[in-house]
């Protein structure tokens, strides 16, 4: 579900509930599910931790800025591992002569078309849905990770992922929240994205481009 509230965002939820998209969501998830690369890279990742602190890292310690860096150091390392496997899958296809580069789409005149897209991008969840007739789209939409992530209060006054963030952080100068700009950045914020700015007909309203 999704509303559009007076702060010019939209406020997606799944089940009802406002959630965290991008590198923590993703490292914690990989982690739960046992997956072999984001183990892997997590323990390197540990290894070195230990060697500068003599300490353990422990998953309790994750959700936090820390550990939005970590899940995106993590992140990388195993899409380097991906990169590397997809890249000497193409070569060996175009060794055995497979040089084709995508699939012509057919579609038939006059008949309406529906698709929807899902993706793990660098910020997190990415979604994107389409309507398109004779040639021409219809309607189109997109929810992107910072629209996840930005969101303020929903209908039931729950705060969004980055309100929540914020709650308890320590902030030593008031004057210079620095604190506050380290943790909203460790989301990897696109506010571009994220702003819509339409009536309650959804006639747009204006075009602004964000700084």
């Amino acid at each position: 579900m999704k509303i559009i509230n007076t702060h010019g965002l939209s406020s997606p939820t799944f089940y009802g509930k406002p959630v965290e998209v991008g590198t923590l969501a993703w490292l914690v998830c990989g982690l739960a599910g046992k997956h072999e690369g984001t183990v892997k890279h997590y323990n390197e990742v540990n290894q070195i931790y230990t060697k500068l602190t003599g300490q353990t890292l422990v998953t309790e310690q994750l959700e936090s800025t820390w550990g939005r860096i970590i899940g995106r150091t993590v992140h990388a390392c195993v899409l380097q591992d991906s990169l590397n496997f997809l890249w000497q899958s193409l070569v060996d296809n175009i060794g055995r002569g497979d040089t084709a580069s995508f699939i012509k789409p057919e579609f038939e005149p006059g008949k309406e078309y529906r698709g929807v897209g899902f993706e793990e991008a660098s910020r997190g969840m990415l979604s994107h849905w389409i309507v398109f007739k004779d040639g021409k789209i219809t309607n189109y939409q997109a929810v992107v990770p910072s629209t996840w992530n930005a969101g303020p209060r929903n209908f039931n006054d729950e705060p969004g992922p980055y309100e929540l963030s914020l709650v308890g952080t320590p902030v030593a100068d008031p004057n210079k929240p620095l604190e506050v700009v380290r943790t909203i950045h460790s989301f990897d914020p696109c506010m571009a994205c994220a702003v819509h700015m339409v009536d309650l007909t959804g006639k747009e309203l204006s075009k602004v481009k964000v700084l």
